[in-house]
């Protein structure tokens, strides 16, 4: 005989747990026990009858809240141990992606089969979640991130298609501050039928120089925004998820509601909201990527502007898919202990490691050399000041890792390993050719997106 609840108590907060881990990489995970459960539920008073999904529980945790079959407390609950402060954007997408899933809970306890209706559920649940995050209209805007999806299966003339669409709430408003900008497309089409069945716009909206312009009031395109001629140095600017869309972010700069959906020529789908918050799926997975969470965390060692940089550069290389270690020294002493060769006549790379030997990341023009010199087998060590010591050049062991008797772990791959051993000097940046970046320090990982 089928029982009612579709999953045992243990399964559901297993699944929450897994997601989480995902949605805040570094985050710790642990089940509430009945006592905290209980506490947390008197705290609460009636307002757990209004079902709090999540709650904030002090400066770093987060408590998730499971509601099976319509009960008015919860049955059971998750702590999420960020390890860094929670800001508002946390409470708010965990709570946005909480509600949907105990909403699905309730969905399968009449299902039958109760598996399967399950798995289908938990294929879209993330796209559900980030769409009630972004929009009042959540069914709305997951059909057009959907839409977005499906066209990126599509081709013209042997290319593959890469949509780069803007919903704007108050779109009138929008297209004023655009003025010569924007160029109307009269009558409008909706959404689905431009990114799926109209071929032209295939050839016209490339991420670019072109976006598509929509109006999450009525669902339709309402025309084109020319992005070459957007703001691209504005200081709320920094991080988008590869410097070509910074004109993307200066369209959200003007309301907090607009969203854009843009894919990527390396087949991932980012979404960028106007409060600054950045998704991304790839790989058949959702992210969160918390540029600012790791820029924070850096930046209590370096300058903002270096930090700027070195981010700009990684985050970039990670868009690309393109492997990189960028290195920042607390100190310049005793290169050579860390960098067998620096300085060497016939040492590897020697014209580039020469000629790139004292530019800086701050600096724009600067950091688009050092971006793509990063590219090349070996490390970016830079000083305290963003000012390049060597590059593509490789790491050994410091003496502090002896010093302090550590021993080197078994790591992934070569770069990973040069990276736990450089973030004994200072902070090393990791970026993967599938995407992620990871930070370390002291030989432990202190922030990981994508």
């Amino acid at each position: 005989m089928r029982t009612r609840r579709p999953l045992a108590i243990f399964d559901a907060l297993a699944s929450l747990a897994t997601v989480f881990k995902d949605i805040f990489p570094g985050s710790i995970t642990s089940t509430l026990s009945a006592d905290e459960l209980a506490a947390h539920v008197e705290a609460l008073g009636t307002r757990a009858a209004l079902k709090p999904k999540v709650i904030p529980l002090d400066e770093t945790r987060l408590g998730a809240l499971l509601y099976f079959d319509d009960q008015p407390t919860p049955q059971a609950g998750l702590l999420i141990d960020l390890r860094r402060p929670v800001r508002t954007s946390d409470s708010h997408f965990a709570r946005s992606f909480c509600r949907v899933f105990n909403d699905d809970l309730n969905r399968v306890s009449a299902a039958l089969p109760l598996n399967e209706h399950w798995a289908s559920l938990e294929q879209t649940r993330l796209r559900r979640a980030v769409a009630r995050f972004l929009n009042y209209r959540p069914q709305q805007m997951s059909s057009w991130i959907r839409a977005v999806e499906d066209s990126m299966a599509l081709t013209y003339e042997g290319r593959a298609v890469r949509h780069c669409l803007i919903v704007a709430r108050k779109a009138p408003k929008l297209v004023q501050k655009l003025q010569n900008k924007f160029i109307p497309l009269p009558g409008g089409i909706s959404i689905e039928n431009a990114l799926l069945r109209e071929k032209w716009i295939r050839t016209v909206v490339d991420g670019r120089r072109v976006a598509l312009l929509g109006s999450m009031h009525s669902g339709s395109i309402i025309g084109f925004i020319s992005l070459a001629e957007m703001d691209r140095q504005e200081p709320s600017l920094r991080y988008a998820p590869h410097e070509t869309l910074l004109p993307v972010q200066s369209v959200l700069s003007h309301s907090p509601h607009d969203v854009a959906l843009v894919a990527s020529p390396q087949g991932d789908l980012f979404i960028l909201s106007g409060k600054g918050s950045v998704f991304q799926k790839t790989h058949g997975h959702w992210r969160v990527l918390d540029y600012a969470a790791l820029h924070e965390r850096i930046s209590m060692r370096f300058r903002e502007d270096v930090v700027t940089g070195v981010l700009r550069a990684a985050i970039d290389l990670a868009f690309e898919r393109t492997g990189a270690l960028f290195c920042l020294l607390e100190s310049r002493e005793d290169l050579t202990d860390f960098i067998p060769d620096h300085g060497h006549p016939l040492a590897a790379n020697s014209h580039l490691r020469r000629s790139l030997r004292g530019q800086n990341i701050a600096i724009w023009a600067q950091r688009q050399v050092i971006t793509a010199a990063a590219t090349t087998d070996g490390a970016v060590v830079l000083d305290a000041d963003g000012s390049i010591l060597d590059i593509a050049c490789m790491i050994s062991s410091p003496k502090e890792i002896a010093r302090l008797g550590v021993r080197e772990p078994s790591m992934p791959g070569a770069r990973a390993l040069a990276a736990w051993r450089a973030s004994f000097r200072g902070v090393a940046l990791n970026v993967s050719e599938d995407g992620p970046i990871t930070v370390y320090e002291r030989g432990a990982v202190i922030g990981r997106i994508g």
